[in-house]
């Protein structure tokens, strides 16, 4: 039987994930949930989700292990976004470059950092 008042309360840290991927991830579920994040402890997040439809166990299950998944997900691709920052940002600067970083790379095919022997 579906519940018609279902609310999911839970906390995630926040050493461990980060406000803008708990954001991203959540976004996808305000259409079916109101959503509250508090930081409580400067330490966790205390989220709750409280439906907007009924619910029966099955789906309340589903939900639970796919928030588990997306959190996860979203937790690592903010990890991948912040690692590869500079690399994005230098791939951005040569293609709006007018040539400033056109420089031919040292050495030459066969050895191209330059340690091979006359």
């Amino acid at each position: 039987m579906p519940s018609k008042d279902f609310s999911l309360q839970f906390k995630l840290d926040s050493r461990v994930y980060s406000k803008n991927s708990i954001v991203k991830c959540l976004y996808w579920y305000s259409e079916d949930f109101d959503i509250s994040i508090n930081l409580e402890d400067d330490h966790y997040y205390s989220i709750i989700l409280i439906s907007k439809k009924p619910l029966d166990q099955e789906g309340i299950e589903k939900l639970k292990g796919k928030l588990n998944q997306e959190f996860i997900d979203y937790n690592l691709r903010d990890i991948v976004s912040n690692e590869t920052k500079t690399i994005r940002e230098l791939i951005i600067a040569k293609a709006f470059s007018h040539g400033e970083y056109d420089e031919d790379p040292k050495g030459d095919f066969d050895d191209p950092i330059g340690i091979k022997f006359p």
